[in-house]
This record gives C-alpha cells, sequence and structure tokens, in this order.
C-alpha cells in the first residue's frame, strides 16, 4: 500500500537563532555536568571524519562554491525499508531515514568525538548518573507544524515500553517528566553515565505526542529533521521532501528517494548509468569497478562493523570451552580477511568495537594449529569433532568455507548451514544454532557491550551467560573513576578472550559508491550514516 504525508507550512527558523541557539552544554547550578562523566569516548588510535583520504577531496563537507547541485537524490539500498517506526528496527537501511527524518536529544560529532547539542541545548547529572535535567531547543517545530514541548519528549520515552528496539531503554527508567515545557527530568533505576551518549541513537528520536495520538501509525512518521517523509511502498520505495522549517536549516536538495534494488550488481549498474546517485554496500568484488569509473567516487572509512564466529555456549557441542578454543586457535584470520574480504579489513583482537569506549587489546588468538589440537584432545580424546556453523549471505558463507578447510586440518569436521538473513535471526535469536557467522556494529559507549553479552538479548548470538561479566557492566556503567571504569571493561574483555563464547575475526572497511563530486555524507563508523546535508553535483 502507497502513503503519503503531507506537509504542514510553518514559519522559517532564522539562520542567525539557529547560530545564537547552539551552545555548548554546560554544567548544572551545583555542579554536575554528564557531559564530563566519561567524555573520553574511544581509545585513540583511529580516526573516522567526513572525508575518504587526507586532502579531503572525497565527501567535502559542504558544496563547492558555484558548483549546481542536483534537486533529486536517490539511493540504492540493499535491504528494504519494512516501517517507518523509529522504535521497531534498527539496521543501516532504516537509521538513514531516521537520521534525515527525526532528531535525537543529543548529537555525537563523529570528526572531534564529542557530544554537542541538538534537541537539548544543556543537559547535567547531579547524583552521579542517576538524575538527568534535559532543557530543550525553543522554537523547533514538527513536520506538522507542532512545536515541540517537553511532554513530547515524555511522550517518546513512555512509548518505549514493549517496542522491539527502545524498550532495553525503557527498563533503564524509573520515571520521565516534565518540569516546564522546556525542562525534562530522567531519573533512571540505577546511576548510568553513558545515558547522554544513549541518547544519540536513532532509536531515541523524539516523536510528536499529537502525530502519533492522532495516527499511531503514519505519526510516527512525524519528525523535526531537515528532511520528511512524502511517500512511501514497502518493498519498493521511501521518498522524502526537503523540510524547509527545520531547525537545521534546509537540505542541499528537495528530494531524496530510497530504491530498494537487492541485487549487487543492478545497485551498482544503477549508481553507472544515474538512476541512483548513491549506492548502499557496493559488494567487495565491485569496488574495483567504482574506483575505476571516472564519473564515480568510491567513499572509504575505518568500518566498526564487526563480522565474528558466536558459539551457542548453551548447546552441545559447542557448550564444550576446550573445543572453543581448538576452533579460536585454528583458524587463519589473516586469510579470511585477504579472501573474505579481498583484503580490505583489519583484523579484530578483542569483541569489542574499537571506537568504543574501554577498548582494550586482546592480541586475539593467533593462528597455532598445534594448539588447536591440544584443546581439540582434551574435547574430543577419541576424535569424531563436528560442528555446524549457520550463515547467511556470500561473504559470511565465503568465510565458513574457510574456517572449514582450515579445521578439518586439525579433525574438525564442519557442516555449512545456509538461512535467509531473516532465518539467521530468528535461529540464533531461539538458540537452534550450534555456532554461527554474523556480523554487528559497535556503538561508541561502553555499556554496548550489554546488548552481546546480557542473557536473554536477542544480539547475545553465543547466549553467553555469566554473572561476573554482568556484574563488571553493572560496576562501570555507574563508576566516576575513568581509571576504574576502564579497568572493568578490560576484566570483561579478557573474561570473554579466555571463555571464547565468540572470535572476533575482522572489522571490515567501509565503503559507499557515489556519484562523483558527491559530499555532506556524515560517516559513521557503524555504518549508520547521516545523509542530512548530502549533495551530487547536478553535472
Amino acid at each position: 500500500m502507497k502513503k503519503r504525508f503531507y506537509r504542514i507550512t510553518a514559519a522559517a527558523l532564522m539562520t542567525t537563532m539557529l547560530a545564537a541557539s547552539m551552545v555548548g552544554c554546560s554544567k548544572s547550578s551545583s555542579g554536575g555536568s554528564a557531559t564530563t562523566a566519561g567524555a573520553e569516548t574511544a581509545d585513540p588510535g583511529k580516526q573516522t571524519t567526513g572525508t575518504a583520504d587526507a586532502s579531503g577531496d572525497l565527501n567535502p563537507l559542504t558544496p563547492p562554491e558555484g558548483v549546481q547541485l542536483k534537486e533529486d537524490l536517490a539511493m540504492g539500498l540493499k535491504s528494504k525499508h519494512t516501517t517507518i517506526d523509529t522504535m521497531e528496527v534498527s539496521n543501516n537501511q532504516h537509521n538513514y531515514m531516521f537520521r534525515m527524518v527525526h532528531d535525537t536529544l543529543v548529537h555525537f560529532n563523529n570528526t572531534t568525538n564529542e557530544l554537542e547539542p541538538q534537541l537539548a541545548t544543556e543537559w547535567s547529572t547531579d547524583d552521579g548518573g542517576k538524575t538527568y535535567i534535559f532543557k530543550l531547543r525553543d522554537g523547533v517545530k514538527f513536520h506538522n507544524g507542532e512545536t515541540l514541548k517537553a511532554s513530547d519528549v515524555v511522550f517518546t520515552f513512555n512509548r518505549m515500553q514493549g517496542t522491539t528496539s527502545s524498550n532495553n531503554l525503557y527498563t533503564k527508567l524509573e520515571s520521565v517528566e516534565a518540569v516546564d515545557d522546556m525542562t525534562v527530568k530522567i531519573v533512571l533505576i540505577n546511576p548510568n553515565l553513558d545515558w547522554p551518549y544513549m541518547m544519540t541513537i536513532p532509536t531515541t528520536s523524539i516523536l510528536s505526542e499529537k502525530a502519533v495520538t492522532d495516527d499511531p501509525t503514519e505519526g510516527t512518521g512525524i519528525g523535526t529533521g531537515p528532511w520528511q517523509i512524502d511517500s512511501y511502498e514497502f518493498g519498493n520505495y521511501t521518498k522524502l521532501v526537503a523540510f524547509e522549517d527545520s531547525w537545521r536549516g534546509a537540505p542541499n536538495a528537495k528530494t531524496f528517494t530510497f530504491r530498494y534494488i537487492p541485487e549487487d550488481s543492478a545497485r551498482l549498474i544503477a549508481l553507472q548509468n544515474g538512476e541512483v546517485d548513491i549506492c548502499m554496500e557496493p559488494a567487495t568484488i565491485e569496488l574495483g569497478t567504482i574506483e575505476d569509473d571516472p564519473n564515480l567516487d568510491l567513499i572509504s572509512y575505518d568500518g566498526g562493523s564487526l563480522s565474528y564466529f558466536a558459539f551457542n555456549t548453551q548447546k552441545s557441542p559447542a557448550d564444550n570451552e576446550d573445543l572453543r578454543k581448538a576452533v579460536a586457535y585454528g583458524i587463519d584470520v589473516d586469510s579470511i580477511i585477504a579472501v573474505a574480504a579481498e583484503g580490505r579489513g583489519k583484523k579484530a583482537t578483542s569483541f569489542w568495537g574499537w571506537n568504543e569506549y574501554g577498548f582494550y587489546d586482546c592480541g586475539g588468538y593467533e593462528y597455532n594449529p598445534d594448539k588447536a589440537k591440544e584443546y581439540l584432545a582434551k574435547a574430543y580424546p577419541n576424535g569424531g569433532a563436528t560442528l555446524d556453523v549457520t550463515v547467511s549471505g556470500a561473504e559470511r558463507k565465503t568465510i565458513a568455507e574457510m574456517v572449514q578447510s582450515q579445521l578439518k586440518e586439525i579433525g574438525i569436521a564442519i557442516n555449512i548451514v545456509e538461512l535467509d538473513s531473516a532465518g539467521l535471526s530468528t535461529s540464533t535469536t531461539k538458540g537452534d544454532h550450534q555456532s554461527c557467522i554474523y556480523g554487528m556494529g559497535f556503538n561508541i559507549f561502553g555499556d554496548d557491550a550489554r546488548r552481546i553479552l546480557q542473557p536473554g538479548s536477542a544480539v547475545n548470538k553465543a547466549h553467553y551467560d555469566d554473572p561476573e561479566v554482568m556484574e563488571l557492566l553493572d560496576k562501570a556503567v555507574a563508576e566516576t573513576d575513568e581509571a576504574k571504569r576502564k579497568e572493568y571493561y578490560k576484566e570483561i574483555q579478557e573474561n570473554v578472550h579466555e571463555h571464547v563464547p565468540y572470535i572476533p575475526l575482522y572489522y571490515a572497511d567501509g565503503f559507499i559508491g557515489v556519484k562523483k563530486g558527491t559530499g555532506g555524507i556524515d560517516i559513521y563508523p557503524t555504518s549508520h550514516h547521516d545523509y542530512s546535508k548530502v549533495f551530487v553535483p547536478a553535472n
């Protein structure tokens, strides 16, 4: 069914007012400040900027002076849109749209690695991260013409209960209330110094209470971002139009259409012939074609998406730690990167995001067939080791085939089970698998690790259940001493490395295929990029 949204014109916000309102986060009168709690978001060593190379020639932040820009833009999506509700899904294709249509209370600057105001101009905590006060930006308009108020924020957080992607945030809430029209007070069940960072992800986008109350389905598409939903047809397209009254300023184009083109080759052809201006997740084997095309640019960045091997620690034979260690030391990750990722990836040395707060280099697992055989002999003294590995997609099947070949050399027979992406997700969430090859992107805050280690979490594909890990996570998120906090995260990573519920393989380099001269893309290591300010030359 085709759905259409109609824009209600509202008064434009003055550019000078915009500039004046973009003030920094300030401390409360009693000296507490959320911005000083855990302010160092990630260990140094890698940097993701808005450009793909040191010269800044690719993906410039702003359009070159005098260059005419296209008014109607299009992106080729590898995966389809299935909802316009920010609380029902969190993945690349949806988050692209959500970041353009909606705003969150807080913004994370990928260049400076610092928190910045978005719908909240300032925020503070006075009790070690249990209570937060958010001051809202004045005069912000929703796409339906309503003005942002504290009651909209309260409505948004209360609506999170029971939703697919936001309920985990709701479970942390003790209360949320409007102190006045422009002030929100959030009280958490337990202190959480990562809370301001959690307020940057699309699943916390602020909704219009009136819009959702009037129309619970279509109202979720009403935001405050520079783009608004015009029409959509799931499995085909989603069309956005510029919201001229956005407090962030008008976009650099008039329309932006997401087109669902699942076949890799078809997306590339669409990019080459001008049907789309941006190609989502171009296939690895086609990157060279894009690089060699004088009409295209290949934007690259250090990706935060980790390909990993997960064991179902609650099911035989993967519940045997010695078998898990045998697999870990029997896999040659370097050769997997060379073949499956065509060398475009970096070996992971810890089951943690390299850009995530508290990252600790555990060293990874060395390729050591002799050591692998020693552990295998403990697990299977009479031989006969077999293990099912469930996968979806060509790249992960290649990884599985290489693992199959490598582990055969040490005496482990691997049976590859292929499912489609939906089947893989369901199977691994229910725990039907023995092991799997999966992937995920890490957010910037340390407590993001909770979703991959907490029992019962759909993201915990290892079904790992260790009370010590959960205790360390609880201590870390409430710890104000930065050195102690990092020590807790180090202990967690050492625990996972020792017991091997997961084998981190590699962080794939990220790529975006675009029409030559395209820019304004805010690059996220998680691949949840913001295309709000994207521009494409007309010629």
